[in-house]
């Protein structure tokens, strides 16, 4: 049997979505800017400058504008809690920025949500 692709396995469907975005970093409270390159009800990848101190398990609050795919209920009111799962520094030298990928959780109202959880 071949292998299955990582396409293959992915959850949801991703749409094409190049618009800016900004991310306020919990473990450094500071907000940084983005651009989204795709997006799918349970997340999204996007490019940020190589300066943007980005790891795996942070916490991060997204902000996105503008419209969005239909099945993506996730972003009905623009903001949401998420956590950085992939941080990819292949394009580095060809782009001069860093590939993250996030996963969104279920929302929280709390301040506890963007704590450094280490």
């Amino acid at each position: 049997m071949p292998p299955t692709s990582k396409a293959d396995r992915r959850r949801h469907r991703r749409y094409p979505m190049g618009r800016s975005i900004h991310f306020h970093h919990g473990p450094t409270k500071r907000a940084f800017p983005g651009r989204c390159v795709d997006i799918s009800q349970s997340g999204l990848m996007m490019y940020v400058p190589v300066s943007t101190p980005v790891k795996p398990g942070q916490p991060i609050r997204l902000s996105v504008t503008g419209p969005t795919p239909p099945d993506i209920s996730a972003l009905a009111d623009g903001t949401l809690e998420a956590t950085i799962v992939r941080v990819e520094r292949r394009g580095l030298l060809t782009m001069g920025k860093l590939a993250v990928g996030v996963e969104f959780l279920p929302a929280c109202d709390t301040p506890s949500c963007l704590t450094d959880p280490s």
